[in-house]
């Protein structure tokens, strides 16, 4: 009977022992399920501050409100002699410029360091005399969002006025703040001989 009693008293005990472990597992689980909760929450902080970064970053490289974007690199479809390369047209002088050879659905791309939002596009036009300042008439300015996609800027294309020299032949565009990696001019024409793309200066200003 001894035996029996103790056998008993261990079973008990055991069973005790097995209640226990099981709160255990129990404040564990809990314990784990505060954890995952902890994670989660850290994991939703991280990504707050993932954005403010981002944020952040964009502030600092975009250029200020009415600030002139640098241009990193000008392109043109074509180039009519060597001292009318695309460059000419952000070089600050207005006695130089841009100038491509005859041609259908011509274009002048200005490239930024990085994405900015553009405010307006300020253009001297290549020629600044009566008899060929016309030369401009219908040029189209766009915002390049990417490689790919276009958004145009107002007006949808520049009419030229009349009038010589350069404050006469001036023109500014705006561009309402559309987010992009650069600016392009666009001019084609239904003339059979095709058309010139001419720009004594280009400047582009941030919103």
């Amino acid at each position: 009977r001894t035996s029996l009693v103790s056998l008993e008293n261990e079973v008990r005990d055991l069973t005790d022992e097995m209640t226990e472990f099981k709160d255990e597992m129990a404040d564990l689980k809990d314990e784990m399920a505060e954890l995952k909760d902890e994670m989660a929450d850290l994991k939703d902080e991280m990504a707050d501050l993932k954005e403010e970064m981002a944020d952040l970053k964009k502030t600092q490289t975009e250029g200020k409100s009415g600030e002139l974007i640098p241009a990193v690199r000008v392109e043109q479809k074509s180039t009519s002699r060597a001292d009318c390369s695309a460059d000419k047209a952000v070089d600050g002088n207005v006695h130089t410029q841009s100038h491509t050879a005859i041609g259908r659905n011509l274009w002048f791309r200005y490239h930024f360091a990085s994405a900015e939002r553009v405010g307006t596009v300020k253009i001297v036009n290549g020629k600044i005399d009566a008899v060929y300042y016309a030369r401009l008439n219908g040029v189209r300015v766009v915002v390049m969002v990417n490689n790919v996609h276009r958004v145009p800027c107002q007006p949808n294309s520049v009419a030229v006025r009349e009038g010589t020299g350069i404050q006469a032949q001036t023109y500014i565009v705006n561009c309402g703040g559309v987010r992009g990696v650069g600016v392009e001019l666009n001019l084609d024409t239904t003339t059979a001989l095709g058309a010139y793309l001419e720009l004594r200066e280009i400047e582009v200003y941030a919103a």
